[in-house]
């Protein structure tokens, strides 16, 4: 091989070598777009999951912190899904309630029977549904549940259904205050009607007994025996006047007042009566009790009322317990945020009150007492409502009862 042939071999490995130089950066090029085109993708995928993911935990939070409880369960009722309220409400764990069938929740197993099936295979969706659940603890919880559909209509196997479910106690106490309520107001009604038509003859009547008793001499066996009659229609009338105003209380006139000291003035009045049925009568009184903001009268009548009913449900040598203490954060009302009170509670070992009937016991004119008129507790009740307080009673028959009053501790302005 020649001079110029060699020139020409070495130019030819030199161009071929430029070649692949260019080709390789040509690669590499189109590497580094892909490479950012692959990027690009990547920062947009993973914006698209951090979006997600945000929506995702924002949904989560809100059914977890809802203030109803959230049921999901499959077309054969098991529960796949609870949110944190409905485990505070029924007290399960999560794993405890994801084993159970709706229909375990029911605490009437033949109206479990009939909803959930109208539900679950009829489709047939409910709203505020009130009934009764069963809590961990296996006690009945009133609660108002919606339903709703979840999946495919056209896949029946695929559906999963959603119970929204609220515990409706307060509901239930509130409306059960309001029909006392409005019985107590319907009582003072009839109470106002009842003592005019009842002492507008009687002030007739009293008229002429006195006309006729005039008539008669003063040595008058017969005028000895009007003058009773006059007696008798000036008590009657009395009596009226009283029965009016426990109906139909007058507006409270509240002073401070130390609630032991009204407690050892009724059990002065009844200590006689307590001596008679060989009734022990004791107290437990906690140390510095604030005083309660109350009409005296109305709470003392409140209190007198309370120690009879203890009194006669006890039948001979039984023990009455009363007792003094504050109360934290205790609800007064329904609709009313949370207050110190002070609690009298009033214990007797007598015969109790059966579970059928606690409900009616505040009632007006329902009595379990063969010569009872019933209206001592519905008045206690309203007179209580009148001073900012309320009443409660803890029964079981045959055992005994629990009666507690609650009255607001106010603070004294200067």
């Amino acid at each position: 091989m020649n001079e110029r042939d060699e020139r020409l071999e070495k130019k030819k490995h030199e161009a071929q070598r430029i070649r692949k130089l260019v080709e390789n950066i040509e690669i590499k090029k189109q590497n580094s777009t892909d490479l950012r085109l692959l990027n690009e993708k990547y920062n947009l995928l993973f914006k698209r999951f951090s979006e997600l993911e945000s929506v995702f935990n924002f949904h989560k939070a809100i059914i977890h912190t809802v203030s109803s409880g959230l049921l999901a369960v499959d077309h054969k009722g098991f529960i796949t899904f609870t949110n944190r309220t409905s485990l505070d409400t029924l007290g399960y764990n999560s794993e405890e309630l994801r084993k159970k069938n709706i229909r375990e929740l029911f605490a009437d197993p033949k109206e479990a029977d009939e909803i959930v099936p109208k539900v679950l295979t009829e489709h047939i969706m409910l709203e505020s549904y009130e009934t009764y659940w069963l809590s961990e603890k296996g006690e009945p919880l009133p609660v108002g549940f919606s339903t709703s559909l979840l999946g495919d209509e056209t896949n029946k196997q695929s559906n999963s259904f959603v119970f929204l479910f609220r515990n409706i106690t307060q509901v239930n106490n509130l409306r059960k205050q309001i029909e006392r309520m409005d019985r107590l107001a319907t009582l003072g009604e009839l109470s106002a009607g009842i003592a005019h038509e009842i002492r507008n003859p009687l002030a007739g009547i009293k008229t002429s007994a006195q006309v006729l008793e005039e008539s008669f001499s003063p040595g008058d066996f017969r005028s000895q025996l009007v003058s009773r009659i006059v007696k008798e229609i000036d008590r009657s009338n009395e009596l009226l006047k009283k029965f009016f105003n426990f109906a139909k209380p007058s507006k409270p006139r509240q002073e401070f007042h130390h609630i032991e000291m009204i407690i050892d003035g009724v059990y002065l009045l009844l200590a006689p009566r307590l001596r008679k049925k060989s009734i022990h009568f004791r107290t437990e009184f906690t140390e510095s009790i604030p005083q309660v903001y109350i009409d005296s009268s109305q709470i003392e009548q409140v209190i007198l009322n309370v120690f009879i009913n203890a009194v006669e449900a006890i039948r001979s040598g039984g023990e009455i317990l009363v007792k003094t203490q504050v109360v934290e954060n205790m609800r007064l009302k329904e609709d009313a945020s949370p207050v110190n009170a002070v609690c009298i509670s009033v214990t007797d070992n007598g015969v109790g009150v059966p579970a059928d009937k606690l409900e009616k016991i505040f009632n007006p004119f329902y009595t379990t007492k063969s010569d009872g008129v019933g209206l001592g507790l519905s008045i206690s009740t309203r007179l209580l409502q009148e001073n900012g307080g309320k009443i409660e009673l803890q029964s079981q028959e045959g055992e005994g009862s629990t009666f507690k009053l609650y009255l607001p501790v106010l603070k004294k302005t200067t």
